[in-house]
């Protein structure tokens, strides 16, 4: 695969998976404090399910790409900013799993609006970190 095909492929990857997150933040979580509680557990599992097709299998093969890249990508490509990038990944996959994973399991139960503005305010470490991976990205490629 050329150094362009590579390039193109990440950057691509990235740009999109940094709109889902910012999608994410801005459009998904911060609607939930104007649904019910009766409706809520519906419309979070229903928005969860889509936010999984359309962001988390994405980054999903991000983090994956990322790992290719760094084992087989031309040398042409610096590594630096791919394990830098990878780094931004893990920390953004930790948060989740760590933090706003089990907060979102509790509000599904409760539709408990301080837990939602926790999680909102939470939530701006991983969207972070998806603005710093997008950075490293940019840098890879404009560096190659």
């Amino acid at each position: 695969m050329s150094t362009a095909s590579w390039l193109l492929g990440y950057g691509m990857l990235s740009a999109y998976c940094l709109a889902g997150c910012l999608m994410e933040h801005f459009a998904v979580f911060s609607g939930w404090a104007a649904v019910g509680p009766g409706e809520f557990r519906r419309v979070q599992t229903s928005q969860g399910h889509g936010s999984g097709i359309v962001y988390v299998v994405p980054k999903t093969l991000l983090t994956a790409l990322v790992v290719v890249m760094l084992a087989a990508a031309p040398e042409a490509i610096p590594s630096w900013p791919l394990w830098a990038g990878l780094a931004a990944l893990g920390a953004s996959w930790l948060s989740f799993a760590v933090v706003q994973l089990p907060i979102q399991l509790h509000i599904r139960e409760t539709a408990d609006g301080a837990a939602i503005a926790r999680l909102v305010r939470t939530d701006w470490f991983r969207v972070g970190m998806m603005a710093a991976h997008f950075g490293f990205a940019v840098t890879a490629i404009a560096a190659s």
